[in-house]
């Protein structure tokens, strides 16, 4: 076996044990079970496409989630959004390319290295989508005030399922309830 090879299933191997660690951190700090989601979260390439569930019930529509959406809009967030998804991806379609021409590489391989290199991609990708959510967040709270923001925070606490801030940065666009209700 060549030293390429190793290296890649080494990489995947300190992959698979962090996601490990970090499923078992969550389980612990926020009681909650993740079922048949955590296992297909530890399996490489799988964990690209699986979506994480972000809620127990769904909110209540109210004026304030309303106003939120209205900020993105204002703000032109969705726009944003895609645009630094194209660049991603040009990013990606470029370092796949890379790998198959100058590296000479083979197709499962050449994906699979795609694949460790999308991880912090991904999280500065959620990073930013992070920041548009508070900055809707803030609009809201401008047009509304204090006391229907605080509600509506409430009900947003309470209908989406608990994570740390740690997990939702690996798995998530969206920042915790808890973390936008502080930031409020």
């Amino acid at each position: 076996m060549s030293f390429p090879w190793l290296l890649l299933g080494a990489c995947l191997i300190a992959e698979l044990v962090a996601r490990v660690v970090l499923e078992i951190r969550e389980h612990r700090l926020t009681g909650v079970r993740g079922g048949v989601f955590t296992v297909l979260r530890l399996i490489p390439l799988v964990n690209d496409i699986v979506p994480l569930p972000e809620c127990r019930r769904e909110p209540v529509e109210n004026e304030f989630v309303r106003m939120h959406e209205e900020g993105h809009a204002t703000m032109r967030h969705s726009v944003l959004r895609n645009l630094v998804k194209v660049a991603f991806l040009l990013l990606a379609v470029w370092a796949f390319a890379f790998l198959l021409s100058s590296m000479t590489l083979s197709i499962l391989e050449a994906v699979l290295w795609l694949h460790l290199a999308v991880i912090p991609f991904r999280m500065v990708y959620h990073w930013y989508c992070w920041y548009q959510e508070y900055d809707a967040d803030r609009y809201a709270f401008e047009k509304l005030g204090k006391k229907p923001a605080k509600a509506a925070m409430r009900n947003i606490v309470d209908s989406e399922t608990p994570y740390t801030k740690l997990f939702a940065l690996v798995y998530r666009e969206h920042p915790t309830a808890r973390d936008r209700s502080q930031r409020i």
